[in-house]
């Protein structure tokens, strides 16, 4: 009898690419079962952030006017200006909590050396948590924007529809961003200070409170090499027609760039740590 011959590539990947769909579903379902939970991954951003950076805003505006955000990025539109950071904030907070500190609880309960058993490679598990992630993310945004129309007078140009594909670009950023802090989680014992820390500077050094001018010095260049940084600028200039931070084309390019370079790092180093946790037995070790 002849042996079956092995699957193509193709083949393969169009495996790999429903086992990805079958996790997203199942962490959407996960999701689904605990309605308070995701009520509140919109009041959560909304009175933490939000409702005390508006207040503050309020009280030193002038006239009714946030005259120093108009000076440094030419829109009174606090409202408007600080719900969409809100946007790629929950990207940040996808990237490092959904798809990266998920890995820690399939630690805690004793699942991921089982789930890392089965023919599906390890690398899929990020990228199906990553599409359930960011689906969450993406409705709360859609929700949180409502809620800054309607409550908080916030005003969006429908011209912010054009800045959908650098929220794609990101989001794949985020994805390359999600590798790398999972490889930090799986190499560390207890990583909620990492996660919790490097999530919040991360978004600040995005911009998603404050123009990006206001950062001091030293910590600009890090907000320069951040996707998230173009994303949410280009996503205010379209929505709010504020000063971009570089010429739209520029960051439209950077965009790309970044996008690409974070990807492939991201998964290469993945890879690598994965491969070395293997060899040294310490997949489950926490």
């Amino acid at each position: 009898m002849r042996s079956p011959s092995p699957p193509s590539r193709r083949q393969d990947l169009a495996d790999e690419w429903r086992a990805a769909l079958a996790i997203a579903r199942k962490e959407l379902r996960i999701a689904m079962r605990y309605p308070l939970n995701l009520a509140n991954e919109v009041l959560q951003p909304l009175y933490q952030f939000l409702l005390p950076s508006l207040l503050l805003g309020a009280t030193f505006a002038v006239g009714g006017r946030a005259l120093g955000v108009a000076s440094l990025v030419g829109t009174d539109d606090l409202a408007g200006f600080l719900f969409l950071g809100i946007v790629v904030g929950g990207l940040v907070g996808a990237a490092f909590w959904e798809i990266a500190f998920s890995f820690k609880r399939e630690m805690d309960v004793g699942t991921l050396e089982p789930t890392w058993l089965t023919p599906t490679r390890p690398e899929t598990f990020v990228i199906g948590r990553a599409i359930s992630g960011i689906t969450i993310a993406g409705a709360t945004s859609l929700v949180l924007l409502g809620i800054g129309l309607a409550i908080f007078g916030a005003s969006y140009s429908a011209g912010g529809l054009a800045a959908l594909p650098a929220i794609g670009l990101a989001a794949f950023s985020m994805l390359g961003i999600g590798y790398l802090v999972a490889s930090a989680v799986l190499m560390l014992r207890e990583p909620n200070f990492f996660v919790d820390a490097t999530s919040f500077l991360f978004a600040m050094a995005s911009g998603v409170a404050f123009p990006v001018a206001v950062l001091p010095i030293f910590v600009r260049p890090v907000a320069y090499l951040l996707p998230t940084t173009y994303a949410l600028d280009l996503l205010r200039y379209h929505a709010l027609g504020i000063r971009p931070l570089l010429e739209p084309w520029l960051e439209w390019l950077a965009l790309l760039a970044l996008a690409i370079v974070t990807l492939l790092l991201g998964r290469l180093v993945f890879r690598r740590t994965e491969h070395r946790m293997r060899i040294r037995g310490t997949l489950g070790q926490h």
